[in-house]
């Protein structure tokens, strides 16, 4: 595999999926914007995805993916969970890095722990051999070395949970849809 992470050349067409208007940001009104990601299987278990961007200041991204060996990979990149939960660590400490541009503290260092406890249930030959996969717990830790006060800390991690997209996704039930395809039809069937 080539570099895990590079800057996109060239971007797919999304061919599935009307387009998303992107949002003009206007100071103080609610922002709505939508990520778009288009991936495709390589070799093995390799995945190769190019995330659109949601924005005309934001680039788009080429990533590729794979598994571990016991997966039948090669363990060339991260696999897609890792990608799943890494972004939400990262969602989380791009609220807390804006919240202290605009409300400076004192923070001497800053660490977000995050675990997910996932689980495939067993296989079902009559289901293609897959099994159902589920996560049974998320935990988020955030560590903070601060001389400032618990209740100004804890407040800050409140405010920047509650503002973070990636743990509201993970913490919600969102509504989701799976559409097939086939040959190029232009009605998908919902699975």
């Amino acid at each position: 595999m080539s570099q895990i992470v590079t800057r996109a050349e060239t971007t797919p067409e999304l061919t599935s999926m009307p387009p998303y208007p992107r949002a003009k940001i206007k100071p103080g009104e609610p922002i709505r914007f939508a990520y778009h990601v288009v991936a495709e299987p390589g070799p093995g278990q390799s995945k190769r995805g190019v995330i659109l961007s949601p924005r005309a200041d934001y680039s788009s991204w080429d990533i590729l993916c794979d598994e571990g060996t016991g997966m039948g990979g090669d363990d060339a990149a991260p696999s897609p969970l890792g990608y799943l939960i890494m972004g939400a660590a990262f969602c989380l400490l791009t609220h807390i890095k804006g919240y202290l541009h605009k409300a400076p503290m004192q923070i001497d260092k800053i660490k977000v722990e995050i675990r997910a406890e996932y689980a495939t249930m067993p296989l079902d030959p009559e289901n293609g051999g897959q099994g159902f996969g589920a996560c049974d717990a998320y935990s988020c830790h955030v560590l903070i070395a601060s001389d400032e006060p618990d209740e100004k800390i804890q407040a800050l991690v409140a405010v920047c949970r509650d503002a973070c997209m990636a743990i509201a996704t993970v913490a919600n039930a969102v509504p989701t849809t799976t559409k097939v395809f086939v040959n190029g039809a232009s009605e998908g069937i919902t699975v």
